[in-house]
């Protein structure tokens, strides 16, 4: 999820698409070396020996501002949305009360797997079904093994699950589907510093901010999280000019939202209970779920 730390330094990588539109490997847009970062500048970067404003080297520092958040509205409910979907890659075939488990070719083991049976219910509740949620460690013959486990008086034997008091098998199959959900909407006010040692290295690099942020309306974090980021002014400062140092703040204002993130199993099977008059219930679709693991 999005915060102050992922914002930042996606305004810092910002930054660097516009100071070097090549690449760091090749000259930055005014041909100066330009060092980006997450901060503010420090002594060292005045005086030091490699690397700092006194040897031709600008810089850019972005940093969230204190006081510069305001929690805004989110949506009503918080409801969840659906994202992308994770598919299974592992499957199961039925012939008369044997099922077989097979697994993608060089793929994670993941995915729901599950077996509905139809037996005359005396060993087994008639239309009971069986689900065990794959997991990355598993093979074709833990996965049997964990649905086994589950059916009374069923074996397995490596890939193949046995279930003699069944008549019939019907296996299923499930990915998942992440969802995401708003738990707060927030802006936070950063500031891009332009810093040099010269006013026309400092207005070269204010320009090409200035122009390179012109059209940036959304920008994406390292985590995923698409946040808004407008414009709030900049100046040139140079109150330090004695120091040789010349600057030029820029305001922006972050709008993003802090996220809770679940993957979501799809379903197998499904069962529904309707009350009729008299406390009387009929039960319609799948049956009991035998356990779940």
């Amino acid at each position: 999820m999005a915060d102050i730390v992922s914002i930042s330094h996606a305004i810092v990588a910002q930054m660097a698409a516009i100071a070097y539109p090549n690449g760091k490997g090749n000259p930055s847009v005014t041909g100066r070396p330009t060092k980006i970062f997450r901060g503010w500048i420090t002594q060292a970067d005045y005086t030091g020996a490699d690397c700092a404003l006194g040897n031709g080297v600008d810089f850019i520092t972005v940093m969230d501002l204190q006081a510069g958040w305001r929690r805004i509205d989110e949506p009503l409910g918080r409801p969840w949305r659906q994202e992308d979907t994770i598919p299974s890659t592992v499957s199961v075939t039925t012939m008369g009360t044997t099922a077989t488990i097979t697994l993608q070719d060089d793929a994670t083991p993941s995915g729901i797997v599950g077996l509905h049976i139809q037996s005359d219910g005396t060993t087994i509740p008639g239309r009971a079904v069986a689900a065990y949620a794959v997991q990355a460690t598993d093979t074709v013959d833990t996965i049997a093994s964990a649905l086994a486990a589950q059916i009374p008086g069923s074996t397995s034997s490596g890939a193949t699950v046995s279930v003699p008091d069944a008549s019939s098998l019907t296996g299923a199959t499930g990915g998942y589907s992440s969802a995401v959900r708003t738990a707060r909407r927030q802006q936070q006010l950063f500031q891009v510093t332009v810093w040099s040692a010269t006013p026309n290295a400092r207005d070269a690099l204010g320009t090409a901010i200035e122009n390179g942020m012109a059209f940036i309306d959304w920008l994406t974090d390292a985590n995923g999280s698409t946040f808004q980021i407008e414009a709030r002014g900049d100046w040139n400062n140079d109150a330090a000019q004695n120091s040789g140092i010349f600057m030029r703040p820029f305001r922006f204002i972050a709008t993003y939202d802090t996220d809770v993130r679940e993957n979501m199993a799809q379903m197998l099977f499904g069962i529904e209970v309707f009350s009729l008059p008299g406390g009387q219930t009929i039960t319609a679709g799948d049956g009991a779920l035998l356990a779940a693991s």
